[in-house]
């Protein structure tokens, strides 16, 4: 029902730990027996004296025999191979396969099984009907909702990222952001489950993480190329406006007192338009 991310073998024993006395207090049972292959991290002195003091039976397989373990091996196959499938979908990158594998777990301990008749893994051990309607596809284009202080009237109201999961112990799911590298975890997400992410383009490379598609840039031609001997200037042209820039009817100088018969007049004081203003004379007819 666990599942663990080990760095290293030697942490087997810590995790076994673990996973051990989550089951039992959640189970209120104690744990019987222990079955493993040989290897090196089950078969510890610390391992071996832990199973002695609590009275569990551990039980091995011959040496190179994964049949005599054909329950724990086959599943094993298949979460790999789950895993495998999440990933080439959506063409995640393989650094994400610990996230597959986790999701993979996931979907499998909430689909039905020959092990246990008319239930899934997940009612067998908690009792319950697990719920389904949060399923997503893993590895889509999902937008996580911008929260928090700095969010103003025009600012992007979500950020734009690849679903890599389900958090454990909590209603929200996880999405990484290749732009920014970050992993959010939350709830207020939009999916486009049809939709995968572009992983081959980003800052001109074409082995990085950022999609060009989501990035606009505004320019504007700021000056003409130099004429060739013999050609003719061309014309002064009107600057493109910047998406966010102040355009005003006559460039800004420091000269508040220009005036010109091309533009109109811009202030920067009140004084200046009270005194280029002519007064105004009411006629009142009687």
């Amino acid at each position: 029902m666990w599942l663990e991310a080990l760095r290293t073998k030697d942490e087997a024993f810590r995790y076994f730990k673990k996973i051990k006395a989550a089951a039992e207090t959640e189970r209120e049972c104690k744990l019987l027996a222990f079955r493993s292959d040989r290897g090196g991290e089950f078969n510890s002195d610390a391992f071996v004296e832990f199973c002695e003091e609590n009275g569990i039976k551990h039980n091995t397989t011959a040496s190179y025999s994964p049949q005599q373990n054909g329950v724990v091996e086959r599943r094993n196959q298949t979460v790999v191979e789950m895993a495998r499938c999440l990933l080439k979908s959506m063409i995640v990158p393989g650094m994400f396969w610990g996230e597959a594998v986790k999701t993979a777990v996931y979907l499998l301990n909430r689909a039905p099984t020959r092990s246990v008749q008319g239930m899934t893994p997940y009612e067998a051990w908690h009792k319950r009907k697990p719920s389904v309607h949060h399923l997503r596809t893993f590895g889509c284009v999902a937008h996580v909702k911008n929260l928090g202080p700095g969010i103003h009237k025009i600012s992007d109201r979500s950020t734009p990222g690849v679903f890599v999961g389900y958090e454990e112990g909590a209603k929200a799911y996880r999405v990484y952001d290749p732009v920014e590298k970050r992993l959010y975890v939350t709830r207020d997400v939009v999916f486009e489950e049809h939709r995968a992410w572009n992983w081959e383009i980003v800052d001109g490379s074409e082995t990085g993480t950022t999609p060009a598609t989501f990035i606009v840039i505004y320019t504007t031609e700021t000056s003409d190329p130099t004429p060739e001997p013999g050609e003719q200037e061309p014309e002064p042209r009107t600057p493109v406006p910047i998406l966010g820039q102040t355009q005003w009817a006559t460039p800004p100088t420091h000269d508040d007192t220009r005036n010109t018969d091309s533009g109109f007049q811009r202030y920067r004081r009140v004084k200046d338009i009270y005194d280029a203003t002519d007064e105004v004379v009411s006629i009142v007819a009687l």
